[in-house]
C-alpha cells in the first residue's frame, strides 16, 4: 500500500525531503484534509503543476498493477475477470498449458506467470459460462455464450477445444453506449445515416469493437418513435430504452443459422436493420436486398478499408453476375466507415482511427463498373467531398496529440506521405 501513495513516490524519487512532505501534510490537516496534498505541495513551490501530473500518471498505474495482481495460487473466474477489469482488458484468452492473456489499449499481456492446468480451465470455464457448456463441448468444437457478473462484467465468451486441451475467449462489453464523438464518427457520416434509406456498411477488424461502433448507431436511429429497428447480433450490446421500438434477434454461428434469421427478419419489415456481420455470400445478398426494398441496413463487414470492403463484397459473387450486383450495390450503398482502434498516447486506453467513404456521383461511377481502387485515390484527393482517408485522419490524431507516430505508422497506407507531413508539422515522434 505505501508504495502506492504520493508522499511515498515523491520520496521514493527525491522530489521532496520529508521535512517539506511533512509541512505540506501538516498543512492539509490543518484544512480538515479538504484540500489534495498535490496542490499544497504546488502552492508551496516544492514541484510545479507538470511534475504533479507526471507523478500522478505514476501513481495511478502504480494503483492499476496492483488491482491487477493475480497470484499464481488464485486463479479463479472471479478473481481473473476483475484483475483484467482493474486494467482496462477489452478480452482475455484462458487456455491450458499457457498462461492468461489479455489485450489491453490494443496489445496482447501477460495476466498470469504461471501455466494453467486443465482443471483450473475447465473451472473457469464452467464457472463463467454454466456446467451445461462441458456437456455442448463434448458434442461440439467451440460454444458461444454471453455472460454476466454484476460489477465483474459482461460480455461473450467462446469455448473450443484445441490441440493442447480447451481454452475459452472472454470478451468484455460495454455497460453503456459510447458517444458518437468517443466512436469517432463523423458529422458527415451522421447525416448520412440520418437519411434513413439505403446501404451503410461498417467496417473494421474482425472481432476488435464491432459492438462499440454499432451501439451508438443504433441510439441514433431510434431516436424516432413510429420506427421498428431490428438488431441482429449475438454480443450484448446496449440499446436505447426510449424512441423507436428496439428489439433483438439472435444470429446464430453457422452461415445456414443466420441466413435463415436474416429471411425472417426481412419478412418483419423493420425501418432499420441492424446485422453485425454479413460476412458470407447469403447474408450480404440478403442485407442487399433488404437496402433495395427501401430500408435502412446498416451492416458490418471484416475488412482493412472501404475500398477492401466492397472488394470482398463482390468476392462473394460469380464473375456472370457481378454486373448486376455492381448496379445494385452503385443504388442503395449510401456511405462506408472504417474504424481502426489504436492504443492511445498513454497506452492505457485505445482511439479510434477512421476512414470514410461518402457515396457521390463519381463513387457511384466507380462501384457500377471502375477498378475499385479508385476509391482511395477519390477520398485521398485534397478538399474531398466524398469523404477522407485514415491516413489523414490517423495525421490529425497525431497532431492533436492523442496517438503515436510508431503506432499510427505501421496502420499507414502511404507512409511516406504520412512521413513527409510529420516533419513539416514538426511532431515529436515521442
Amino acid at each position: 500500500m505505501e508504495h502506492i501513495r504520493l508522499g511515498a513516490i515523491l520520496l521514493e524519487g527525491g522530489i521532496v525531503d520529508e521535512a517539506g512532505l511533512e509541512r505540506c501534510l501538516a498543512i492539509q490537516a490543518l484544512t480538515g484534509g479538504s484540500r489534495p496534498l498535490g496542490q499544497i505541495l504546488v502552492e508551496q513551490g516544492l514541484i510545479t503543476a507538470p511534475e504533479l501530473e507526471r507523478i500522478l500518471d505514476l501513481q495511478r498505474t502504480r494503483v492499476a498493477a496492483r488491482n491487477a495482481d493475480v497470484a499464481d495460487t488464485d486463479v479463479g473466474c472471479a478473481s481473473l475477470l476483475a484483475a483484467a477489469q482493474a486494467q482496462n482488458a477489452t478480452e482475455i484468452v484462458v487456455s491450458e498449458g499457457r498462461p492468461v492473456r489479455m489485450r489491453v489499449a490494443c496489445e496482447w499481456r501477460r495476466l498470469t506467470n504461471e501455466v494453467l492446468r486443465g482443471p483450473e480451465v475447465w473451472e473457469f470455464v464452467r464457472e463463467l459460462m454454466g456446467p451445461e457448456v462441458l456437456e455442448e463441448l463434448a458434442e461440439r468444437q467451440f460454444v458461444v455464450h454471453a455472460w454476466n457478473r454484476g460489477a465483474l462484467g459482461r460480455g461473450s465468451a467462446t469455448a473450443f477445444r484445441q490441440f493442447d486441451g480447451v481454452a475459452v475467449r472472454v470478451t468484455f462489453a460495454a455497460a453503456t453506449a459510447p458517444t458518437a464523438e468517443a466512436a469517432g464518427l463523423p458529422s458527415a457520416f451522421l447525416e448520412t445515416l440520418r437519411a434513413g434509406k439505403g446501404l451503410i456498411l461498417v467496417v473494421g477488424e474482425r472481432g476488435v469493437g464491432r459492438a462499440d461502433t454499432l451501439a451508438p448507431l443504433v441510439q441514433l436511429v431510434a431516436r424516432d418513435p413510429d420506427h421498428y429497428v431490428v438488431v441482429v447480433d449475438d454480443e450484448p450490446m446496449p440499446l436505447p430504452t426510449e424512441g423507436s421500438l428496439v428489439v433483438r434477434r439472435r444470429y446464430g454461428i453457422s452461415p445456414q443459422a443466420r441466413a435463415a434469421t436474416l429471411r425472417n427478419v426481412v419478412r418483419e419489415d423493420p425501418d432499420t436493420l441492424v446485422v453485425a456481420d454479413v460476412g458470407t455470400p447469403e447474408t450480404f445478398e440478403l442485407a442487399l436486398r433488404a437496402a433495395e426494398g427501401g430500408r435502412l441496413v446498416i451492416a458490418y463487414l471484416d475488412a482493412s478499408s472501404a475500398s477492401a470492403a466492397l472488394v470482398r463484397a463482390l468476392n462473394f459473387y460469380p464473375g456472370y453476375d457481378l454486373p448486376r450486383v455492381r448496379a445494385t450495390l452503385a443504388a442503395v450503398l449510401r456511405a462506408v466507415f472504417v474504424r481502426h482502434l489504436l492504443p492511445d498516447v498513454r497506452r492505457e486506453g485505445t482511439v479510434a482511427a477512421t476512414e470514410l467513404l461518402l457515396v457521390d456521383d463519381a463513387v457511384r461511377e466507380v462501384v457500377r463498373g471502375g477498378e475499385l481502387a479508385d476509391l482511395g485515390l477519390l477520398i485521398r484527393a485534397d478538399g474531398s467531398r466524398c469523404g477522407h482517408s485514415l491516413d489523414r485522419n490517423m495525421l490529425e490524431l497525431l497532431v492533436a496529440g492523442r496517438a503515436r507516430l510508431e503506432d499510427v505508422f505501421a496502420r499507414a497506407e502511404e507512409k511516406a506521405w504520412l512521413l513527409e507531413r510529420t516533419k513539416e508539422l514538426q511532431i515529436d515522434p515521442r
